[in-house]
Order: C-alpha cells, then sequence, then structure tokens
C-alpha cells in the first residue's frame, strides 16, 4: 500500500447515493462537515440532510451537482 490517491484509488471507488448505509456513508458525512457543509446528524445513513449537503458541495465544487458521491466527488473532497 503506497497511500496516495492514484489510478488504483481512483478506480476502487463506488458510487455512494441516497438510500445507503453504513460506513462509507459516515465518511462522506464526516467529509462534508468538514468542508463546511453540513449534512446534519452523523448517522450513517445517507438521507436528505447528507443529500442537500453534498448537492450544495457539489455546485461549489462545479461538479456535476447528481446528489451521489462517485469518483469526481470522492475526488474533491479526498485528493490532496
Amino acid at each position: 500500500m503506497d497511500i496516495k490517491w492514484g489510478a488504483k484509488t481512483k478506480a476502487a471507488i463506488v458510487t455512494v447515493q441516497k438510500g445507503a448505509k453504513g460506513n462509507l456513508t459516515w465518511i462522506l458525512q464526516s467529509a462534508l462537515y468538514l468542508e463546511g457543509f453540513n449534512p446534519g446528524s452523523f448517522d450513517s445513513i445517507f438521507g436528505k440532510g447528507t443529500e442537500s449537503a453534498l448537492s450544495k458541495f457539489q455546485k461549489a465544487k462545479k461538479i456535476t451537482a447528481d446528489k451521489k458521491a462517485g469518483k469526481a466527488t470522492s475526488t474533491k473532497l479526498f485528493a490532496a
């Protein structure tokens, strides 16, 4: 493991969307909060608050505001 944001990491990204539950959603909620987009509660459930925060983040970063956390969104949130 080289801890780089490279091709392998980007290829492994899964899309997280409304209705998702679990650790990936919690990480998404936390990352959005740290970027200044409050998803509401940190409950590991991708609901209205997370969807709204994600949409605002996507618009601010000028990426497609599809309310899904896929490759483009993850790159903006996590790539250094």
